[in-house]
């Protein structure tokens, strides 16, 4: 009996041995943190619930968000069909404006080709003071305008260049009666065209019929004394000597030669207000005409060469 109450005892002092170790424990286990979760918990749920609520709003913003861009991506498609619809509408377009420019240049260039022969037999007293002509010099102006910017792209056999060429030729030839000469002079579309004429002539490729055209109307308008007084004021000679030192066909240099002669006869300089090296260019020229017609036109072009 004895035996058993110490056995009792001793089994008594070891649980509570160990209930105070338990009791020394749980204060490192169950810490501070932990406590201050379980205080907070209600605050952490509210909280959570947010969160919930949140992600449900923006899950319904997320679906209409793609429903937003599917509508856009659908539309898209729509507005691509019908970009495509209307570039083929465009290249059709083009073409068929392109046919008509073509059947316009063709026709324009006919037409004017037949004036341009038909200006040759002389233009009637009656035809020349009608509107007609007025805007005829307009047309020829603003066609030469447009021409001077588009010069090196037009072809030189092409409709567009051929129709050029005959307003210039029937120009030239209305200026090369004395009744035409007096028109052009006498009227304010005639002295547009003239200065027109005279502004694009640096522009114009040294080697074209159209410059040798425009310089022939020139000559004839210097025969008229008003014709002189205008290009006088408004031809720079050095332009025409640019054109001169530019060239290769002895026509255009001639035809610089003469308007020279014809507008410069009283200036007192030798040279004509042209540099001495383009002088000595046309006095030593290896084609004759030019030659001779720089010998009469440069008396004094001794003086020139010496030293």
């Amino acid at each position: 009996m004895v035996d058993e109450e110490n056995r009792f005892r001793d089994s008594l002092e070891c649980v509570q041995l160990e209930l105070v170790k338990i009791k020394e424990a749980v204060p490192q286990i169950i810490n501070s943190e932990v406590l201050h979760a379980f205080k907070y918990h209600p605050v952490v749920q509210k909280e959570l619930l947010q969160i919930k609520e949140e992600q449900r709003k923006m899950s319904i913003e997320l679906a209409r968000w793609k429903n937003k861009c599917e509508t856009a991506q659908h539309e898209l498609r729509a507005e691509k069909q019908m970009h495509h619809a209307a570039q083929e509408v465009i290249a059709g377009l083009k073409e068929q404006l392109s046919m008509e420019v073509q059947y316009c240049a063709k026709l324009g260039s006919s037409s004017c080709g037949l004036l341009w022969s038909l200006s040759k037999q002389g233009i009637s007293h009656s035809t020349m003071y009608t509107t007609c002509m007025k805007k005829f010099l307009d047309t020829v102006e603003q066609t030469l305008v447009n021409f001077s910017h588009a010069d090196s792209k037009i072809d030189a056999a092409s409709d567009e260049m051929k129709l050029v060429e005959s307003l210039c030729g029937t120009i030239t030839n209305i200026s090369a009666s004395d009744e035409g000469r007096e028109y052009i002079v006498g009227n304010e579309s005639g002295k547009s065209l003239i200065s027109t004429v005279i502004s694009i002539l640096a522009s114009l490729s040294p080697s074209q019929s159209v410059l040798k055209l425009l310089l022939m109307f020139l000559f004839n308008i210097s025969i008229h004394v008003d014709g002189q007084a205008i290009l006088a004021k408004q031809l720079d000679s050095l332009s025409l000597g640019d054109l001169i030192n530019k060239a290769r066909d002895y026509q255009i240099i001639i035809g610089c030669l003469r308007i020279l002669d014809s507008v410069y006869t009283d200036c007192e300089d030798p040279t004509l207000g042209l540099t001495p090296d383009t002088v000595l260019f046309c006095l030593s020229h290896q084609n004759k005409d030019i030659r001779d017609s720089a010998v009469s036109l440069f008396k004094n072009y001794s003086e020139l060469r010496e030293p």
